[in-house]
């Protein structure tokens, strides 16, 4: 081959390249440009954020359940593949994940019987506080579930489900697009910031210290229950029986602060160190029927006025009035007679529950009353 012809050779392969190359060069701007979302790779390791997971679903259950609700251990699972998903949590919306990223994931099932809906409102109540977008509902695909869902700065996602009339509440929290543990050349452990403290419980109105004592107490500025006595009481009673009623009952005189009668909204609640929790639950009808008068009563239309009596028994918590803390719990019976147990007032209700015994009732809470702390 003489040289101009080599040469030539060259040029027609060089032209030919630098055309093959700058086509590469047009395709991925050409790409670029058209690509309306960038894919990046996960900051958090796939076993870091296994561990957040956890310890989310460790402080709902620890902040906010109670001893009558039972938490089934973490089941842990992950889906490979991030095309859907932010690659670094919910903020980062234009950063779509690649196709080998990790989506951690963890259950658990709690199981609270008839409380289930009380403990739903509770979490949805506590997430308030710390969670983006909270949001309460109905499932798209099985309208019959009640549904809590919101979301952390983390990236971490959370779903309560309880099925209408339930017992049973799963709660699932699902992590961003992580980095798996078997990929080299991850991120190293430590990215995510720690979780704050949860916050304390406020004070309560009603009958919500008895009833979430982690997350409403009597008074956060309460006194607490410590030192000589006598340390004072609030009483708080309710039934989960709104078609059955009982007569009222007291604490004696002294075992409660007096209240300003000059300025009756200010009771001193903060003289309070214990609040006893008293809940009527009805038992079988005793057959038996009472007629209670109301002559002077605007709650119904004229007297006399007849009720079904049943059984009644009271089921008393005691807890200190500024943590919530339980202090003490018992029961004690329905033994008063059918027309001592007669409401002092009534609404259009047709049964009644026998009155607590109120000298067995005091007699328990003497020495909380008395003893030193």
């Amino acid at each position: 081959m003489s040289d101009k012809t080599a040469a030539a050779t060259t040029r027609r392969w060089a032209r030919r390249f630098g055309l093959a190359l700058c086509g590469m060069l047009l395709l991925t701007a050409c790409t670029d440009a058209g690509s309306e979302e960038q894919v990046s790779q996960p900051v958090v390791g796939e076993r870091e954020f296994d561990q957040r997971l956890t310890e989310h679903l460790s402080r709902f259950v620890s902040e906010v359940l109670d001893s009558d609700a039972h938490a089934s251990e973490p089941k842990v699972s992950r889906s490979v593949g991030c095309e859907d998903l932010p690659a670094n949590g919910p903020e980062n919306v234009s950063d779509r994940g690649p196709d080998w990223g990790v989506v951690p994931r963890a259950k658990i099932t709690v199981s609270a019987g008839e409380n289930a809906m009380k403990y739903l409102d509770d979490l949805q109540y506590w997430m308030l506080d710390i969670f983006d977008d909270v949001e309460e509902g109905w499932s798209t695909t099985r309208k019959d579930v009640h549904t809590v869902t919101g979301a952390y700065k983390d990236g971490t996602q959370v779903l309560m489900e309880l099925p209408g009339g339930g017992s049973n509440l799963t709660i699932t929290v699902t992590g961003p697009c992580t980095w798996p543990s078997d990929r080299p050349g991850g991120p190293s452990s430590g990215r995510l910031a720690p979780l704050p403290p949860p916050p304390g419980p406020d004070t309560g109105l009603g009958d919500d210290a008895c009833r979430s004592p982690k997350i409403k107490v009597y008074d956060i500025q309460a006194r607490p229950f410590a030192g000589r006595g006598p340390h004072l009481m609030a009483l708080v009673d309710y039934s989960d029986e709104e078609s059955v009623e009982y007569t009222e009952f007291f604490l004696p005189d002294g075992w409660e602060p007096k209240v300003d009668v000059v300025h009756p909204d200010d009771s001193d609640r903060k003289k309070v160190q214990l609040l006893v929790c008293v809940r009527m639950d009805a038992g079988r009808d005793t057959g038996r029927n009472v007629t209670c008068y109301y002559s002077t009563s605007p709650m119904i239309d004229g007297s006399p006025h007849t009720f079904d009596v049943l059984e009644g028994t009271y089921h008393v918590v005691v807890r200190e009035a500024r943590t919530g803390k339980k202090v003490k719990e018992f029961t004690v019976p329905g033994t008063q007679g059918d027309e001592d147990s007669c409401p002092y007032e009534t609404g259009y209700e047709r049964k009644i529950a026998r009155g607590i015994d109120e000298k067995e009732l005091h007699r328990e809470l003497r020495p909380l009353l008395t003893s030193p702390r």
